[in-house]
């Protein structure tokens, strides 16, 4: 497995947790994660496929930004 890592404008953790019921929904073979610490507010995805533009697709579709670093 490797790590995903993406740079996102979610600022709530309600908004978070809505974020990431929806990629497990569609990419339910991942472990996911939202970190705050930080003014990034970063995603990290562990995964073993790539799954970039199904996350893209969420994010834009939930009015979201997100850029994978």
């Amino acid at each position: 497995m490797h790590i995903e890592t993406y740079k996102t404008d979610v600022k709530s953790t309600e908004d978070a947790s809505f974020i990431v019921m929806l990629l497990k929904f569609i990419i339910s073979d991942c472990i996911m994660k939202f970190d705050f610490e930080n003014n990034e507010n970063i995603l990290r995805i562990e995964t073993n496929r790539e799954i970039k533009e199904m996350v893209y697709g969420v994010f834009t579709k939930q009015g979201f930004y997100c850029q994978k670093i």
